[in-house]
């Protein structure tokens, strides 16, 4: 396609391209577009395919036209960046004489007897100069793991095997029915609740805040102050109370309203902890408690050594970023953001929230993902520069020996892991990049100067 191609360069990230068709090409094209109609189209007194052009103009000319219009941005933006070889990211935006971005309707049309113009502005990848990555001062956290570290493990191993049991203490009732002592924080009520929101003609009952559960007391997984309110409370016992929603809280229909909550008690219950002796040892996989504080060590310094390890490459990447500044494309922090977002529904939906909550959680959260999406990609795009600065490369016998590291961790096949892969294209490309991203790093931490607390 013949072009004729002005660049400008608003900005490090941004080229603007202005993109001239002539009219010879658009005339040429328009006419093949009639031609192509024509071979279908069903007009009354002719019979299929066989309506003159000029008939074809009449009916479908417009239509053309707009078609027109889009297919040659389409194909002139994607020369236009070929042969200008630019590293675009993102979609461009287009404007033309009959296309103002934002400003109502566009006749959206490309004319045959005029040469086509348009201009699109996109983003490009940034030209990074990266400086100062070298011999950097590190300071490394010991992956020490202490015997109170292993006694808090273990604690929770024997709490994960509790059994709940009436928190009666021989108690009864003024019926002559066995009752509980009063609930303290840490025990679990069984309790039905029913509420409403407090209004001027009375309370209004909601649906939505009437039920029954099982409930930890200091779990806070209740409005903040309901669980303080089941303190003291006793198996039989009814109880009402007032108590505020949040000002931030998800459901904006009642976030800072007045409540008023009825909860009746029908059981306290306490956690009753298995004894730490070797059977109970035995009975979770171990020989002997030993041998579970031995293994309960090991577990815990290899966690504590990954987060050593992370903390570590973290620093890396903040002392590199605080080095070199340049403007990030917005369409690439954008991206991960959504990412990101979509990572946080999953988590969310896994712990059981609705649509309603998740969305609202979401955005809450979206500075703060925003914030993360940005760093991330300033990292990637500095360990990528500095990847080609040191002829950082993944090669094929790279990239296989990678998938079967893969296929081994997840005892699969090596066969239908390379088979996944070799599916889509840029699957083989994310592997690539992660690959060659931790080769780079692990270089920078070997250039680094670390010091061990």
């Amino acid at each position: 396609m013949e072009l004729q191609i002005q660049v400008e360069k608003p900005s490090n990230i941004v080229r603007k391209l202005t993109i001239r068709v002539p009219a010879k090409e658009v005339a040429n094209r328009f006419q093949r577009g009639l031609v192509e109609v024509q071979r279908t189209a069903k007009l009354k007194g002719f019979r299929p395919g066989h309506a003159p052009l000029t008939v074809i103009k009449q009916f479908y000319g417009e239509d053309i036209r707009h078609r027109l219009y889009h297919n040659l941005v389409d194909e002139s933006f994607r020369e236009a960046v070929r042969q200008e070889k630019l590293p675009t990211v993102g979609r461009p935006q287009i404007e033309s004489p009959e296309h103002k971005h934002g400003e109502g309707e566009h006749d959206h049309a490309a004319h045959e007897d005029k040469d086509f113009t348009y201009t699109a502005t996109v983003e490009v990848m940034p030209e990074i100069e990266v400086k100062g990555y070298a011999g950097l001062a590190l300071k490394k956290d010991s992956a020490e793991v202490t015997a109170e570290q292993v006694d808090a493990a273990i604690k929770n191993m024997l709490d994960s095997q509790a059994e709940l049991v009436p928190a009666s203490g021989g108690l009864v009732g003024a019926d002559g029915k066995p009752s509980s002592r009063p609930a303290k924080k840490g025990d679990y009520v069984d309790m039905s609740f029913d509420g409403g929101l407090v209004t001027d003609k009375g309370v209004e009952k909601k649906d939505g805040m009437k039920g029954s559960r099982l409930l930890e007391i200091g779990s806070e997984q209740l409005i903040e102050g309901f669980e303080d309110q089941l303190v003291g409370m006793r198996a039989g016992e009814t109880k009402t109370f007032r108590i505020p929603f949040p000002k931030d809280y998800f459901d904006k229909d009642l976030a800072g309203k007045e409540s008023e909550f009825t909860v009746t008690v029908s059981e306290v219950k306490e956690k009753k902890l298995p004894e730490l002796n070797d059977e109970f040892a035995k009975s979770v996989g171990y020989e002997s408690v030993a041998d579970l504080k031995a293994k309960a060590n090991e577990h815990l310094t290899r966690e504590r050594t990954t987060e050593v390890e992370r903390k570590l490459q973290n620093d890396l990447i903040e002392a590199i970023i605080e080095k070199n500044t340049f403007e990030v494309p917005k369409s690439l922090v954008e991206g991960q953001t959504r990412a990101l977002a979509q990572d946080l529904a999953q988590n969310l939906k896994q712990q059981g929230m609705d649509d309603a909550m998740i969305q609202q959680a979401i955005m809450s959260e979206i500075e703060n993902l925003r914030k993360r999406a940005e760093t991330q990609v300033r990292a990637s795009l500095l360990l990528e520069s500095i990847a080609k600065k040191e002829g950082i490369e993944v090669k094929e016998e790279d990239y296989e020996a990678e998938l079967k590291g893969m296929a081994a961790s997840m005892k699969v096949d090596f066969e239908k892991v390379r088979d996944f892969y070799a599916k889509e294209p840029g699957r083989k490309e994310d592997v690539l990049f992660r690959v060659r991203q931790e080769r780079t790093v692990k270089l920078l931490l070997d250039k680094a100067k670390i010091k061990s607390s």
